[in-house]
């Protein structure tokens, strides 16, 4: 149905059913619900418990990028996001290792055991996964970073773009 203002009157419109709807079709592919939880991001209780004593803030990770580059701190700032994402705005510093390859483990070889390693998505969700599933593996020295590149943009580089 559609409502035209000016001329204050309804019009209906027949509209024909999609034959491969996924949902009302002959084969629907959609039967049930979604977990809602994993679809809206929010964080596992493994994560929640690894990022509790091991979060950072934006601004703190600025300043350890500052020592960093003054030659008085060492560490790997891990970005864990998709490459698009990473194309769009990252943190000046940080290595792409996306989400999949920390939780799968392959990316794990790559990561040092000999110096701190920070982790870091676009809100800190992606960020606190990967923080749980590296400190099962062993890393006790690594930290996320809270609000992830959103809060970096909104604290430290407000001029980059977000998404």
């Amino acid at each position: 149905m559609t409502y035209d203002a000016l001329e204050m009157s309804y019009r209906t419109l027949k509209i024909r059913k999609d034959p491969n709807c996924a949902l009302c079709g002959p084969n629907p592919t959609v039967t049930e619900l979604i977990d809602y939880e994993a679809f809206c991001g929010s964080i596992s209780v493994e994560a929640a418990d690894a990022a509790a004593g091991s979060t950072i803030t934006a601004t703190d990770l600025k300043q350890k990028l500052d020592e960093r580059a003054a030659g008085k701190r060492d560490f790997l700032l891990v970005d864990v996001r998709e490459p698009g994402e990473y194309e769009i705005v990252n943190i000046p510093g940080a290595i792409l290792i996306p989400k999949g390859r920390i939780l799968d483990g392959s990316a794990l070889a790559e990561m040092p055991h000999d110096k701190p390693i920070i982790l870091h998505c676009k809100s800190g969700v992606r960020s606190a996964e990967c923080l749980a599933a590296l400190k099962g593996a062993g890393f006790a020295d690594a930290t996320h970073v809270a609000g992830g590149v959103l809060a970096w943009v909104n604290q430290v580089e407000p001029e980059k773009p977000t998404y």
